[in-house]
């Protein structure tokens, strides 16, 4: 029996990567170097859904600092900014794809940057460090859809990606963070629907470390890593999950 102490778990939340140009999705290359360089200085080693489902299942260790690395919306941009990046430092992380716009753009920003294709996705799961995870069909809040738009969501994207053979964690990125958080009869409806669809987790926002073991499957928060942080403000968000403890 273990003797190890209840553990914590912070999930980081990434979008874009390019060269220049940070903004609030967007971090530059070098600067995710110098956060996943600073990752494993201090100890952290980078852990997938698939390995949290094993511990929550069946009591694995995990390791003793362990860290989720995820990406937003499938950008182009991971495959040639940030893949090479976790490469260099053999890290996993999950990328969360809006399945619907595989191949096309950002549509639900009004957007026109790429999309990585069904093809693209297909060579990414062959890394053993990349999981695919879902970040819904058409991008859309799960805080404004009903239990039955959700189940045709949730549908939607594991049938179409089962169709292009891509293998997928079942674990969910509430498009924007939103999900039923006041409504305490609708969020106990969908969770009670992601049970059903053998859901493993869901992921919110919300800039807080999770603890261990894992209570919550299906709100377990992220902390958003932006460009406009300075490197002591991620620092910061990763020992703590916010830079303003009074928040």
């Amino acid at each position: 029996m273990s003797t190890r102490k209840p553990g914590r778990l912070p999930i980081l939340m990434y979008h874009k990567v390019l060269h220049d140009n940070p903004d609030g999705l967007t971090v530059t290359a070098d600067m995710l170097e110098l956060q996943l360089s600073f990752i494993a200085e201090k100890g952290y080693e980078t852990i997938s859904f698939v390995d949290l489902k094993e511990s929550a299942e069946t009591g694995k260790e995990l390791p003793k600092r362990p860290v989720i690395i995820t990406f937003d919306d499938a950008y182009e941009n991971f495959l040639t900014h940030a893949l090479p990046i976790l490469k260099q430092f053999k890290m996993k992380a999950t990328l969360f794809v809006p399945v619907a716009f595989m191949g096309k753009t950002n549509l639900w920003d009004q957007g026109n940057e790429k999309i990585l294709s069904a093809d693209e996705l297909k060579r990414i799961q062959d890394d053993s460090l990349i999981e695919i995870g879902i970040h819904s069909f058409l991008h859309r809040s799960y805080a404004e859809l009903a239990p039955e738009d959700m189940k045709e969501d949730l549908e939607n994207c594991f049938n179409t990606l089962e169709f292009h053979h891509i293998r997928t964690s079942r674990v969910l990125a509430y498009p924007y963070g939103g999900y039923p958080k006041k409504d305490k009869e609708l969020k106990r409806q969908m969770k009670e629907l992601f049970d059903v669809m053998q859901l493993w987790f869901a992921v919110r926002i919300g800039n807080r470390i999770n603890p261990l073991p894992v209570k919550d499957l299906y709100e377990l928060k992220r902390i958003d890593c932006k460009g406009t942080d300075s490197f002591r403000a991620f620092r910061i968000k990763l020992a703590r999950g916010r830079t303003n403890p009074f928040a």
